[in-house]
């Protein structure tokens, strides 16, 4: 599969959440680590505007795709760690909700520390930031250049390598165990440091 098929493929799933029938899902092992707080930067009022996001696992999402987490390329997104609503791709003018300021990667999943923006620098992050912080919006997700992958036994491609574009919150993920319903315990790495571990 090419890159002109690869991207064929994706104007036929319109947002990558299509279920592809019969697909079975292996899931992964560390869905349920704990992130220590004390990462978290504490405001003079006592709250954090950061909040530790499950971005990505390896295992099969809807669309039968697999992310290889040994395979993230960060060099580009460390310069312009974007903290994005729905992968900008809805009607607002502006999709910047906070930025990236840290990466922790485990062997089957990655995680980013977000920092929302103020809602003095953006209502919609303050929008968002309340629903995530109620429980109501805990699905991620990634946009990515991919750089090296093949088909696979799933029905979809496995990415071998790939760039990190940005990080988004979103409503409905296509790799559905990219929720925040369990976080890494060890020390969190900065974006740099992550990168030179690949």
């Amino acid at each position: 599969m090419n890159i002109k098929q690869l991207t064929e493929r994706y104007k036929k799933l319109p947002g990558r959440i299509i279920p592809r029938a019969g697909a079975a899902l292996i899931l992964s092992s560390d869905h349920t680590q704990k992130i220590d707080a004390s990462e978290r930067k504490q405001l003079p009022d006592g709250n954090s505007r950061q909040r530790w996001l499950k971005i990505a696992t390896s295992d099969p999402d809807r669309s039968g795709d697999v992310m290889v987490i040994e395979g993230m390329q960060t060099d580009n997104f460390d310069r312009n760690p974007q903290f994005l609503w729905q992968h900008g791709l809805t009607s607002e003018p502006v999709h910047t909700i906070g930025h990236v300021v840290k990466l922790y990667k485990t062997k089957t999943a990655i995680y980013a520390l977000a920092e929302y923006a103020s809602a003095e620098e953006s209502i919609l992050a303050e929008k968002i930031f309340k629903l995530d912080i109620a429980g109501l919006l805990p699905a991620n997700s990634i946009g990515f250049r991919p750089i090296e992958w093949i088909p696979n036994e799933h029905g979809g491609v496995t990415f071998k390598k790939w760039e990190l574009i940005e990080v988004s919150k979103v409503e409905i993920p296509c790799n559905p165990y990219a929720i925040d319903e369990g976080q890494p315990s060890s020390k969190a790495l900065s974006i740099t440091e992550a990168a030179r571990l690949l």
